[in-house]
């Protein structure tokens, strides 16, 4: 009996000790998510089951303190292998040498499977690549477009809009001819205050044709830069936007055009799903790629702006953070997230009947979305935000010319770089 007794004892400490090493060749692979609507329908269920030898464990660390938060916990060893960012933060986390090269596995991706590569635009790597190197996957990103009332301009007798100064003279027919002047109706919104980066007043920028410096500063004092100055001036001036639309977020402006009390609003694919909801599409709203600079159609850039996952330098298993990053991106997985909320780099997601379903107005935006050219990083883009967006609510005020304004903040950002 006692014989049995330790027999049986030998072989629970055999297979203990095999769990323990099981257990002990699980990697664990952590992510931060910048937004809730970015996790996988499933939450790595599936991934689960295909790579029991990988754990991943998430969390959601918004978009605006997730840079800051990884930086902090990167120098402590206590952050995340993946972490999604606002992409204009790359070049600081480059120069900081917080987030790893991983060009080679990319190429390794594309030899392994060449087929599924091939379905993945290039904005996926541009927007990640820095100096040389892909420090991330940019599995989604949001060109900025155009919503407007279309049943307001066709009151109106007005076609879509082909240049900045055309939609100025619609803006002021719609205010002084269709908009009642007590209702509280507008013909443009647009998020005036500092409560963002100047993402929609930089893709306005780039639809002028607005160039930036190798180091990622918008060149202001030049054409394209003076008439985003003017366009700023006019829309307060003459009262083409709601009174306290300089200090305006972006949730002021959404409500503004999904409540019916603007005409236009620049705007992305995730924000025209909710739009959808409030206004009948094609009845009384639709949607275009935003005009061109009068005489520099050329130079017209259709921008975008990101929020890739990158991966950090302190990782110790690149090879299976990569594993999760393609399922991230798989068209199976991805579409979820496309549909409900922003569009996935994938022609093999965007080209299909169930995507195009929930977004109907694709159609339009499907050329420029795939010419999408990203908005510059810069190594001090916070200082860069401030700068612009002290600009525009200057230009807002319009108390000295557009053409002194933009000598004044060129040198301003030109500081930056000294």
């Amino acid at each position: 009996m006692k014989k049995l007794f330790l027999i049986s004892l030998l072989l629970i400490f055999v297979f203990t000790g095999f769990a323990m090493e099981a257990e002990a060749q699980e990697t664990t692979i952590e992510v931060w998510f910048g937004r809730e609507e970015f996790v996988p329908d499933d939450e790595f269920e599936t991934f689960h089951e295909e790579n029991p030898d990988i754990q991943v464990e998430f969390d959601v660390i918004p978009l605006e303190e997730s840079h800051t938060d990884f930086m902090r916990n990167h120098a402590v060893g206590e952050d995340p292998d993946i972490v999604q960012i606002f992409h204009e933060f790359i070049a600081t986390m480059v120069a900081e040498g917080t987030v790893m090269d991983i060009s080679e596995y990319i190429e390794a991706w594309e030899e392994d499977d060449p087929e599924d590569f091939a379905e993945i635009y290039d904005i996926a790597w541009d927007l990640t690549t820095y100096n040389d190197g892909i420090y991330g996957v940019n599995i989604h990103s949001a060109p900025y477009y155009m919503g407007y009332r279309k049943d307001w301009l066709d009151e109106a007798g007005l076609d879509e809009p082909e240049t900045w100064s055309e939609l100025l003279d619609q803006l002021k027919v719609l205010q002084d001819e269709v908009l009642e002047e007590d209702a509280d109706e507008y013909a443009y919104a647009q998020p005036g205050g500092a409560h963002h980066p100047p993402f929609w007043m930089m893709s306005t920028f780039m639809s002028m044709g607005g160039e930036f410096t190798e180091s990622g500063l918008p060149i202001i004092d030049s054409e394209a830069g003076i008439e985003l100055i003017e366009f700023y001036m006019a829309l307060g001036e003459e009262g083409l936007q709601d009174p306290e639309a300089d200090v305006w977020a972006s949730g002021d402006m959404r409500g503004a055009f999904m409540g019916g009390r603007a005409g236009f609003f620049p705007e992305a694919i995730n924000i025209f799903a909710y739009t959808q909801e409030e206004l009948e599409y094609n009845e009384e709203w639709e949607v275009m790629v935003q005009p061109h600079r009068e005489g520099a159609e050329e130079d017209f850039v259709v921008n975008t702006f990101g929020w890739p996952h990158m991966v950090s330098s302190n990782t110790e298993h690149p090879e299976e953070v990569m594993e999760v990053l393609k399922y991230l991106f798989d068209p199976e997985i991805v579409m979820d997230v496309a549909k409900r909320y922003q569009p996935a780099n994938r022609a093999d997601v965007l080209e299909t009947e169930e995507y195009r379903e929930a977004h109907p107005y694709f159609e339009i935006l499907e050329d420029a979305h795939a010419e999408q050219e990203p908005y510059p990083t810069h190594v001090r883009s916070v200082q860069r935000d401030d700068i612009l967006n002290e600009m525009k609510y200057e230009a807002q005020q319009a108390e000295v010319s557009a053409e002194e304004l933009a000598e004044q903040y060129q040198e301003k950002l030109d500081e930056l770089d000294q």
